[in-house]
């Protein structure tokens, strides 16, 4: 019994699974801020309220796409992963265009953001999440289903 793993899915996934889909998180939001910040006043010099705007947006987008990794969704989980790549090509020229050591510090600190993310995404764990939430609802909808019956039949 000991070596044996039981297929219980409880409410909230282990602590593991859960410390790194918030590690993931914490990771993209650093990200989509810096990105989204020297990307903006880089390429296009925004003003202030098209910035807050565009990343406010964006970051709509993010916890919609991240609310279907919570229902086990590995097609979200995927489309962040790429998000996080494509983020990551789109300030590789910034390393060209801005000037000033903070900057620098600052694209470091996004590549390492977006790189770790993406990592993560990639990496077993993080599929594990996924797939023990996929189980989860599954299971929460076959519950329903044998229930529905159950009241089908006792209406009867």
């Amino acid at each position: 019994m000991k070596n044996e793993e039981k297929n219980v899915n409880l409410i909230f996934p282990p602590w593991k699974l859960m410390g790194r889909f918030l590690l993931v998180i914490m990771l993209l939001m650093v990200g989509t801020g810096l990105s989204g910040t020297m990307l903006l006043l880089e390429y296009f010099d925004a003003k202030p309220e098209w910035l807050v705007g565009t990343i406010f947006s964006v970051s709509i987008i993010f916890c919609l796409v991240n609310f279907g990794v919570t229902r086990g969704s590995f097609l979200c989980a995927k489309i962040l992963k790429y998000y996080s790549l494509c983020l990551i090509i789109l300030c590789v020229p910034l390393l060209v265009i801005v000037e000033g050591g903070k900057y620098y510090i600052l694209l470091s600190l996004n590549f390492f953001a977006l790189t770790g993310a993406s990592y993560l995404i990639s990496g077993e764990t993080y599929q594990k999440l996924v797939q023990y939430q996929y189980d989860f609802f599954e299971d929460i909808k076959e519950a329903r289903e044998v229930v529905e019956k159950k009241l089908a039949k006792s209406r009867k």
